[in-house]
């Protein structure tokens, strides 16, 4: 990349987020006229450096250049007049206005008079805007509604050239492009990658973060790795190949100890819970998953997989609009969690601090939501009851606290995660599932939770788990199924002697 000029450069950037740190001193290099992939596995660091790069969140430490001069934007509308701008993967568009007014929303004033907008102009305007990234075939009066997926893309980029460019027509631009393939067609995939190359061909360059491996190897110049926040691998696209980006993805493979490998257990024959041809439409579709008595059963995915909405059914938070769910052989359908509840199932969600929690109740309180019924007395809830179960559980799982009475938000991450373990538990649920159970806490607390998991189905109990990298959802599951796009792409046995590699699974995601 000698020949071509350096637009963008970040040096050793950190991010931390409340003692967790997202990014390790990560590096990465853009040069003029090229596009840039970037992968990693979920939490690798991909979107926190996109964020920092457009000036949405501040990197604890480190440095970037744009145009060989620092850049430190405080807020996106800076990004923009260094010229970077970013198509996020969920639009930004307002779809009842026309494509000229969505380019110079918040602009308007540039084109009145007297205190009428001159439409004429912006059009005129907007056309050459849309000249500008070769989409000069996009009408500017017509609604953004009326355009397919693909075309709307098209409009979102030209708007982050128009708004980067800052007046200065010789200007090159930067375009973070976070999963823009996520929900296009195939046709519609190759016709962005069409306006991308015609983009790269006038000097400007993209960062193009995605999933699909196939795709980035076919867009890229060059591609970066992320890995727990650090770079794993940098490479030109000449020399990679899906399985070094997997072998760079995934790193280091299963370990015994820290799983407790030598306490899994066999699961039994009785299948507790079944999904037959279970769909969501735009979601996920002909989902087929049997889950048996004392077994921990990893689905993984990437982000948009379908794995947490599956999830989501089940336990009746989303309703699906296909198939079936059998509980111990007969058919349910829940229009609650409370109902899945009561037939057992209970998910321990993802967003501790949002759904799992109640931060202003104490610990005892919080372990009694989800089994106030067994706690009342003629309709009245005892509190003598609350205590002596919290008292029980605060034992039984070595939950650390000054007292059942402590208020549950002064408790550390791993012991808050351990009173939400406790709930289901004291629900008397006998399908757990749990969602990135052990995210936002510390190894030791994790190898706790893990120990606790084990405890769980050895009595019996089912697990379906999503874990916070594959290498959890491998080293602690009996088997995994693998998804991608809504569809379960492949099954996988994970007896402690015989787990799959990471490698394996995602050859399967991506």
């Amino acid at each position: 990349m000698d020949e071509k000029k350096l637009l963008f450069s970040a040096r050793d950037i950190t991010k931390s987020f409340y003692g967790t740190q997202a990014l390790k001193g990560v590096d990465l290099d853009v040069y003029e006229g090229e596009v840039v992939g970037l992968i990693g596995e979920n939490g690798a660091g991909k979107s926190t450096l996109l964020k920092i790069i457009i000036g949405v969140q501040p990197q604890s430490s480190g440095e970037m250049t744009m145009h060989g001069k620092p850049f430190a934007p405080s807020d996106p509308m800076e990004a923009n007049r260094e010229g970077i701008g970013m198509v996020f993967q969920e639009q930004s568009l307002i779809v009842n206005l026309t494509v000229g007014q969505n380019l110079f929303f918040g602009h308007e004033k540039d084109f009145s008079h007297l205190g009428f907008i001159n439409w004429n102009k912006m059009y005129e305007e907007s056309q050459k805007v849309l000249d500008e990234v070769n989409c000069g075939n996009i009408n500017p009066r017509k609604k953004v509604l009326d355009l397919n997926f693909a075309t709307r893309q098209m409009v979102e980029i030209a708007k982050v050239v128009n708004v980067t460019k800052s007046g200065h027509d010789d200007q090159k631009c930067l375009i973070l492009l976070d999963e823009p393939t996520s929900v296009l067609s195939e046709q519609e995939v190759q016709n962005l990658f069409t306006e991308i190359r015609k983009l790269t061909a006038k000097g400007h360059s993209v960062i193009f973060v995605s999933h699909r491996l196939d795709e980035v190897l076919e867009i890229s110049d060059r591609v970066y790795v992320y890995k727990d926040g650090q770079n794993a691998g940098n490479m030109p696209i000449a020399e990679a190949t899906e399985e070094k980006l997997y072998a760079a993805m995934v790193g280091r493979e299963t370990t015994t100890e820290y799983y407790h490998l030598d306490e899994q257990g066999k699961a039994e024959d009785d299948v507790v819970l079944e999904t037959r041809d279970l769909g969501l439409s735009g979601v996920f579709k002909h989902c087929g998953i049997k889950l048996h008595k004392g077994e921990i059963l990893g689905i993984v995915g990437v982000v948009g997989s379908g794995k947490e909405d599956i999830c989501s059914v089940i336990c009746g938070d989303l309703k699906p609009t296909s198939g079936e769910i059998y509980v111990k052989g007969k058919k349910v359908s829940y229009s609650s969690p409370s109902q899945a509840l009561d037939d057992g199932i209970l998910m321990i969600p993802k967003e501790r601090l949002v759904e799992g929690i109640v931060r202003g109740l104490s610990v005892a309180e919080n372990i009694a939501l989800s089994n106030a019924e067994k706690l009342s007395e003629h309709g009245v809830v005892s509190k003598g009851k609350i205590n002596a179960q919290a008292d029980e559980w605060i034992d039984k799982l070595r939950i650390k606290t000054t007292g059942r009475d402590a208020e549950l938000i002064s408790l550390s991450g791993g012991n808050q995660q351990k009173v939400v373990f406790a709930r289901a538990l004291a629900s008397g649920a006998e399908i757990i599932i749990l969602n990135h159970p052990t995210r936002g806490v510390d190894v030791g607390a994790k190898e706790e939770i893990y120990e606790l998991i084990r405890n769980v189905v050895a009595e019996g109990k089912s697990v379906i788990l999503l874990g916070d990298t594959l290498d959890e959802c491998i080293g602690m599951s009996n088997r995994v199924i693998v998804m991608k796009d809504g569809l379960i792409t492949g099954e996988f046995d994970a007896d402690a002697d015989n787990k799959p590699s990471q490698v394996s699974l995602v050859s399967l995601m991506m």
